[in-house]
């Protein structure tokens, strides 16, 4: 409990350290990254903590910027005005206001932008070209956006900027190679243009994973301290399966402290397949604070509780999710975790509702007819436990021995509760064919010869034919290499062949009216095999009474 106090005491720490910056370029890179969420928590927390007029106008720039590239036009206002009134003479945040008209005052968009290109100092600044380049992009007028950026290009001949613009429009238009190869110039006139290397290796992820790597790389090689590599980083070992380097990077990228709350979800479920659970929990907690109702984080919660041993905490977290989700929005996982702690609570009946559920929502999870099936063994309903386990035995093409051994014993637990004596002997048939072919796949384990030993037992209810001494007597053959282990096995085996000698032998002392001697050797060998019962067990009253009755 201390550990992991600790390792709350540890995140929530790390939640409440930001890093400290003198300027916006770690904004900026994030922002050119397109790590819109990131930008915005370094910006507003950047804000709080810069003096200098001209950052902070820059800052509120980035923001207004953030705002409206997530859909929040408003916000992006209110930012660009701040900054506006903030430092009048710096034309990014006039051109963000102009960018905002473009939707419904052309006109008047484009006189704010010919004020922000005559300002002092920006007349032929290729920054300001690329500003408003960008909101006729936001404002899907690529080709007045293309126009700007050439502008850019002729000011700033040398600079990778314009071509890094560039790449977003045609990434806007869906040519992600001609994109990947303007990122590349990019690079190529700004080798620090830390927002190429990161557009391309996101848009190489699901086709070049190895390529994209490789830009990862150089750009953590070339600039150590850049947290957003990271969260990259992590999210493609993420893809390619790898939990543990993925939460590595990962957590990296948190502890650079420029996250928000889905980055946060992100990572909760990079340590979950991590099986990180402890680790995992402060974050949660951390997201469901912010925001309670939010979907994946309850779910990623319920389950993470799932693998905790605070068995009543998960059930009450998971019960409340099913309870306060809609079903449309509720899938097979959810279900299945509420079954498999109905079932830790012994709850059989409702475990096996879930489990229904799951199979309904996703049909090709078949093998859940076998979960289905070992809980209605559980909860005493065999005949339902049948009908599902042969549903599963359609469902795989060869049954495993463990299959095979359920659905037999089920069978012969059936007979032992049937009062019809067709239907126990229909019954007995099944259990005896299923441990047939078990005894098929594992010839050298006894179990199959013990049970159809069992079930034989049944079908011979005289012991007059002996038909479950075959499998007895192999039972014994494979029990005697480990006789400590399978003790109760061979005690079973030797009663039933004391017995079924001791049968025989009556028959023939009646066929001689009364006279014992005939049977002598089947009277010797129920003795023996009642005798070897004491061996192991000297107190055993069955092989103690027989002996007593044996007097020859």
């Amino acid at each position: 409990m201390k550990t992991k106090s600790i390792i709350y005491g540890l995140f929530f720490l790390l939640l409440g350290t930001s890093v400290k910056a003198a300027d916006n370029k770690v904004g900026i890179n994030l922002y050119e990254s397109g790590m819109l969420g990131e930008a915005k928590v370094f910006f507003l927390n950047n804000l709080k903590q810069l003096q200098d007029e001209a950052l902070r106008a820059e800052a509120c720039y980035y923001l207004g910027e953030c705002y409206l590239e997530t859909g929040v036009p408003d916000s992006a206002g209110i930012y660009y005005q701040e900054g506006l009134t903030l430092k009048p003479d710096y034309p990014y945040n006039l051109i963000g206001l102009a960018g905002l008209k473009l939707s419904n005052d052309v006109k008047g968009a484009e006189e704010q932008f010919k004020e922000a290109i005559t300002t002092k100092g920006y007349k032929k600044d290729a920054g300001v070209q690329l500003a408003i380049a960008k909101a006729y992009m936001n404002a899907k007028d690529m080709v007045k956006a293309r126009e700007h950026v050439n502008q850019a290009k002729e000011f700033d001949s040398k600079s990778g900027l314009p071509y890094l613009v560039e790449g977003d429009i045609l990434v806007a238009e869906g040519k992600v190679g001609d994109a990947c190869a303007k990122y590349e110039m990019a690079t190529y006139f700004s080798p620090d243009c830390v927002g190429a290397y990161l557009k391309q290796a996101q848009l190489y992820m699901t086709t070049n994973r190895s390529l994209s790597l490789e830009k990862l790389n150089k750009v953590s090689e070339l600039f150590p301290e850049f947290g957003g590599t990271y969260r990259s980083l992590g999210e493609l070992h993420e893809m390619a399966g790898n939990s543990k380097a993925a939460a590595e990077n990962y957590s990296k990228f948190i502890r650079s402290g420029y996250y928000d709350s889905e980055n946060l979800l992100r990572y909760a479920g990079i340590l979950y397949y991590d099986k990180q659970y402890e680790e995992m929990l402060p974050v949660l907690q951390s997201v469901l604070k912010e925001k309670p109702e939010n979907l994946v984080a309850k779910r990623l919660y319920a389950y993470c509780l799932s693998k905790q041993e605070d068995r009543e905490k998960c059930l009450e977290a998971i019960k409340h999710f099913i309870e306060s989700t809609p079903e449309e929005n509720q899938i097979c996982q959810d279900y299945l975790c509420y079954a498999e702690q109905l079932t830790a609570s012994k709850a059989y009946g409702e475990a096996i509702t879930y489990y229904k559920k799951a199979l309904t929502s996703d049909c090709k999870r078949l093998e859940l007819l076998r979960d289905i099936a070992d809980l209605f063994v559980k909860d005493h309903e065999l005949d339902s436990a049948v009908v599902y386990y042969n549903q599963y035995m359609d469902f795989v093409q060869e049954p495993a021995a463990e299959d095979l051994l359920k659905l037999g014993r089920c069978y012969y637990n059936m007979a032992c509760q049937d009062s019809v004596p067709e239907m126990q002997k229909d019954d007995l048939v099944k259990a005896d064919t299923l441990f047939g072919a078990l005894s098929v796949q594992v010839p050298n384990s006894y179990v199959s010869y013990f049970w159809r030993a069992r079930v034989n037992s049944m079908l011979d209810p005289e012991t007059t034919q002996g038909l479950a001494k075959p499998y007895y007597e192999k039972v014994i053959e494979i029990a005697l290499a480990q006789p400590e282990r399978y003790k109760r096995e061979l005690i079973e085996s030797y009663k039933y062949l004391g017995y079924y000698h001791y049968v025989i032998a009556d028959g023939i002392t009646t066929k001689n009216n009364g006279n014992p001697d005939p049977a002598k050797q089947e009277y010797g060998e129920a003795k023996a095999f009642f005798s070897k019962v004491l061996t192991l067990d000297n107190k055993d009253e069955v092989a103690l009474k027989a002996l007593e009755s044996i007097k020859l």
